[in-house]
């Protein structure tokens, strides 16, 4: 008979009963009844299958509102994979994807990139710029960012006073923050892209970076980007989640590679 992990206010004389002729395990059932696995760092992994999980703690007021947390260190965990690889050691830049035909120079400064009154979900993506060490916040970057509105459709920045294209820069910490709206999706000839946000991203010492930020669910991601392999829509370190809460939120760290010469 399995020794089943039971609650506290069992005692030893009962778990031994239950356990039987391996009463000999009897220390070994009463540890397992104090804590998951052979260790503190113990999880879900070592428990048997007739065991049941602890309750979990109660949640946090970032989780029941589904922001972000914040603190005094910067944004939110990462949760794109760019910088260093736990498994490897390794450090690899955030990978660019094309510039697309609707860049224009100019955009004035300022994190709003989308007006209070652009239709649209509101969106705010924020993260930090890091070095080529994929650890060094990399403090005054530029940013320059752009996108298609609600419907898909790209703006001329002479006509428009630069709708939906603004420029900003990180703080002494790296960070930065914009507003803006969900974009919408557009069609090519072979049909639609998958929603995105144009990022050309430097600083001095580093390499220009001309990238763009996709979102998690997409269906029309690669490889159903009707772009095709030249967009390289199934990055996963430019494929960010959203909260559900309003404005919807999303983190996107950038780590730019060294200058290259």
């Amino acid at each position: 008979m399995m020794c089943t992990r039971m609650e506290p206010r069992i005692t030893r004389r009962v778990l031994l009963a239950l356990c039987g002729p391996l009463a000999a395990l009897a220390s070994s059932c009463r540890d397992r009844g104090g804590r998951a696995g052979g260790g503190e760092t113990g999880g879900a992994a070592d428990l048997g299958g007739d065991e049941t999980l602890p309750p979990e703690p109660p949640a946090s007021p970032a989780a029941e509102t589904g922001a972000p947390a914040m603190n005094d260190a910067g944004p939110a965990p990462r949760n794109n994979v760019t910088g260093p690889d736990a498994a490897g050691g390794t450090c690899a830049p955030t990978t660019p994807d094309v510039i697309g035909p609707f860049y224009e120079a100019g955009a004035p400064a300022r994190t709003l990139l989308a007006a209070a009154d652009e239709p649209g979900e509101r969106l705010v993506v924020a993260g930090v710029v890091y070095g080529p060490d994929c650890e060094s916040p990399l403090a005054d970057a530029l940013l320059d960012v752009w996108q298609a509105d609600v419907d898909g459709n790209y703006h001329a920045a002479g006509e428009t006073d630069y709708r939906l294209r603004a420029t900003l820069r990180t703080d002494a910490s790296g960070r930065y923050e914009l507003e803006t709206i969900m974009p919408g999706r557009y069609e090519l000839a072979d049909g639609p892209r998958p929603a995105h946000i144009h990022f050309q991203v430097s600083a001095p010492g580093v390499s220009l970076l001309t990238t763009q930020l996709y979102f998690e669910g997409d269906p029309f991601l690669a490889p159903n980007d009707s772009c095709g392999a030249g967009c390289n829509s199934d990055e996963p370190d430019r494929i960010v989640a959203l909260t559900q809460a309003q404005p919807r939120r999303a983190t996107f760290d950038i780590t730019l590679a060294a200058a290259s010469g």
